[in-house]
């Protein structure tokens, strides 16, 4: 427990750090207005909206799980998401046979910004599962809540997979399947290696996070709340798309899909996956007796 100057010290973070979480949601918003508003503009508000999100993601983790705890996150998900990926490019086990399209560098096939995605949503996802899940999203907990609260995370985060990934895979041409059966480009196996992949990093969080003992903040209601806007923000790309329906097609495994329908397909997944379960978290957070601060 932190006393004297170490706890003052602590608190006046708290009080700055908070603020620029809210900050980061407000200009989240505002660059899915840009997009909205000026189609022209996606890119870079897209762009814009990722850097938001990294950002929070490091700020939300450091100041629940401490410097300590929030490295042991990203460190977990970081070499899950590269090892499962860099073997899945070679073998196709077990996203099936794939290849990533994005410039830059790729160490074994696998661009950073992929291993950054697993970071940041899987964040989200862990912190609406434990809003979910838990008595109490802040505590650490064991017996069967141990293993309970890393599946839930595994399926909400597969549900943004559910959403992106064929829009990735068609309208933005980020990678590409051998065998792009399924939903729109996007073969099942896909998604089955998002499960696998994202229940092995919440797993091993779940196994090593009372190591890290909650903070103060995480008795807040308005700490559990970020997360839970930050996710329903994840999907605005799929719903503001409908206000400028997207023009072109994309040829799939010797289909032709419309870039319109891609996008149109996202919204409607989106309604019973990230809409959902963000409620999910929202109801649950209120259902609760208020937060004292």
């Amino acid at each position: 427990m932190l006393t004297g100057t170490g706890a003052w010290q602590s608190e006046a973070r708290m009080k700055v750090l908070t603020p620029l979480c809210w900050v980061l949601l407000v200009l989240t918003v505002l660059a899915a207005a840009v997009m909205a508003v000026r189609p022209s503009l996606a890119a870079q508000a897209g762009g814009a909206q990722m850097g938001f999100l990294i950002l929070f993601v490091v700020v939300h983790a450091w100041l629940g799980y401490s410097a300590r705890g929030m490295a042991a996150f990203v460190v977990i998900a970081a070499v899950v998401a590269f090892a499962l990926e860099a073997i899945g490019v070679a073998t196709g086990f077990p996203f099936g046979s794939y290849v990533h399209h994005l410039p830059g560098p790729k160490p074994l096939g696998v661009p950073p910004v992929a291993v950054a995605s697993w970071i940041m949503f899987g964040w989200l996802a862990w912190a609406l599962a434990r809003v979910i899940m838990r008595p109490a999203p802040g505590v650490a907990v064991g017996g069967a809540e141990r293993f309970t609260t890393p599946i839930v995370a595994t399926f909400i985060l597969g549900g943004y997979d559910l959403v992106n990934d064929p829009i990735g895979a068609t309208a933005h041409d980020w990678y590409s399947y051998d065998h792009p059966t399924g939903a729109l480009g996007v073969p099942l196996t896909n998604f089955l290696g998002w499960l696998l992949t994202g229940w092995l990093i919440f797993q091993l969080v779940a196994l090593v996070e009372t190591r890290f003992p909650a903070r103060p903040v995480t008795q807040s209601r308005g700490y559990w709340l970020l997360p839970c806007l930050f996710w329903l923000s994840t999907a605005t790309q799929v719903f503001t798309s409908l206000i400028h329906p997207a023009e072109g097609v994309a040829v799939r495994g010797g289909k032709t899909i419309q870039i319109a329908d891609v996008y149109e397909s996202g919204a409607s997944a989106a309604l019973f996956t990230i809409l959902l379960t963000g409620i999910m978290a929202l109801v649950r957070l209120y259902s609760r007796q208020p937060s004292p601060r």
